[in-house]
């Protein structure tokens, strides 16, 4: 840093004396302006003027560039532009650490992900080969819907694992602590491992914060892969969620935080515990006191960090020998319209697949059997170009089919009548989504655009799709298909 410093005062003092050689000149030019107004240079030739300006100039130059110097070792000029640069420097480094920790995170759980993966593909290979043997059969119903059931639980690890690993900005939503909880449970449980058993509570009625759910799912993760390197020979970790009421000088509350009632999350193990000179340094960036190559300390700075973000704290209470257990606290709040849903939550491998609402396959619902809405649908993988358009067809839309961006815009350029939708991938070779929408947007002012992508809202802003643009995430069901049209197409 001292370096740095040094660098940047160089560059300061250089831009000063710049700029005071030319205040200088123009001072000293009208100096001897106004000396010879006043008689005191003569008309006794130019050498004496000449040598009489050059000295002012100089003399001007130095007092100007000897009086910043002293205000720079001072410290008087140089902290603001120094704060600034270090608060540059601090914003990124905190914005590149969380990200580098997360994907650590995610690393960790490659392994159980595959396996899970894994098996989802053994049920979806082996069930559809059933269905293929045998057509006919009694079972095909069944051995269908455990195929849709499989498929739907590999879809929701993808795209929490998409959630998870992108650097996104933060996005505090009305946050049930309790359903956050349960959707995080499988993935933790994966993190943990077999060795470690894993018991979550409840609380006993819905409790809202105002968080991120991203990052208290990140938090989680980081108090358990602590917890869980501290019972290198296996036991318990107890997540609890409660209520508490905090005043001031409760829990360590920060005094900038007032008091009242507060969402209290507990993260408990049976390790090793930690002493107090440790639990006094715990919190500090780069500490830690695994082996090296085995722990970056940064998980609970982060962690700290992430609650400071969302307006919460952490306090931690441990012994040598009884284990450790951290409290989370997040100011309590009421229920929003933005309320972190109930149906992001992952379905138990174990359970039967649930009872869905009425299918939307309706040929007789409106948009069903005789519409006559013409929908423009380019996507260049064939077997889900071809299973949307069956499902658009079956409900009577009428389907222009497109395998890429440019061969849709000459579709729609030479279609003689209106086109009310299109139904658009958003990365795709040539020409891209996002731009096909404009040009279709061209060609056809009323049309609705609905984009379908497997990637995240943070890469498709990239990819130049509007932040409120209607998105139907991939994998999708034909009913979701039918349901998103019908919502374009009223």
């Amino acid at each position: 840093m001292g370096v740095q410093n040094n660098r940047l005062k160089g560059k300061i003092l250089l831009i000063l004396f710049i700029a005071s050689i030319g205040s200088s000149i123009i001072t000293g030019g009208f100096l001897v302006f106004l000396l010879k107004m006043n008689g005191i240079i003569g008309e006794v030739g130019t050498t004496l003027p000449m040598a009489f300006a050059i000295g002012v100039y100089l003399l001007s130059g130095l007092f100007i560039l000897v009086l910043l110097n002293i205000l720079l070792g001072k410290n008087i000029i140089m902290p603001a532009v120094e704060r600034q640069m270090l608060e540059n420097e601090r914003a990124m480094l905190s914005e590149q650490l969380h990200h580098s920790q997360k994907m650590e995170a995610v690393g960790r759980l490659a392994g159980s992900i595959a396996h899970d993966f894994n098996n989802l593909l053994t049920i979806i290979d082996g069930y559809s080969s059933l269905i293929v043997a045998d057509p006919t059969s009694a079972e095909v119903g069944q051995n269908a819907k455990e195929v849709i059931d499989a498929a739907r639980k590999a879809s929701f690890i993808t795209r929490k694992l998409l959630s998870f690993s992108q650097k996104e900005k933060t996005e505090p939503v009305t946050l049930d602590l309790n359903s956050m909880l349960q959707d995080t449970d499988k993935m933790l449980t994966r993190l943990i491992g077999e060795r470690i058993t894993l018991v979550t509570k409840s609380s006993a009625e819905p409790l809202y914060v105002k968080a991120d759910p991203v990052q208290m799912g990140q938090v989680l993760m980081n108090l358990a892969v602590n917890a869980r390197d501290a019972m290198p020979n296996g036991g318990r970790i107890t997540i609890k969620v409660g209520h508490r009421q905090i005043e001031n000088g409760d829990c360590n509350k920060p005094d900038k935080l007032a008091a009242g009632p507060f969402a209290e999350i507990s993260v408990q193990d049976s390790g090793t515990g930690i002493d107090e000179a440790t639990r006094a340094r715990i919190f500090e960036p780069f500490f830690t006191t695994k082996p090296s190559g085995k722990g970056t300390g940064l998980g609970l700075s982060i962690v700290k960090s992430i609650m400071k973000e969302n307006n919460g704290f952490i306090n931690v209470a441990s012994k040598p020998g009884s284990g450790t257990t951290f409290f989370l606290y997040l100011p309590v709040c009421s229920l929003a319209d933005d309320s972190y849903h109930r149906d992001r939550l992952e379905p138990e491998l174990s359970a039967p697949p649930a009872a869905e609402s009425k299918p939307v396959l309706d040929k007789e619902a409106p948009g069903g059997e005789g519409a006559s809405a013409t929908i423009l649908l380019v996507e260049d993988d064939p077997m889900i170009r071809t299973l949307v358009a069956q499902t658009l067809e079956l409900q009577g839309y009428t389907v222009l089919l497109a395998e890429e961006g440019w061969e849709g815009v000459k579709v729609a350029r030479q279609y003689k009548g209106t086109i009310d939708l299109l139904f658009t991938d958003v990365v795709m070779p040539g020409l891209g989504g996002a731009e096909l929408a404009i040009a279709a947007k061209e060609l056809y002012p009323q049309i609705e655009v609905l984009f379908m992508s497997g990637y995240s809202r943070s890469q498709l802003n990239e990819e130049g799709v509007p932040p409120d643009a209607a998105v139907l995430e991939k994998p999708f069901t034909p009913d979701k298909v039918v349901a998103k049209v019908r919502q374009l197409i009223a």
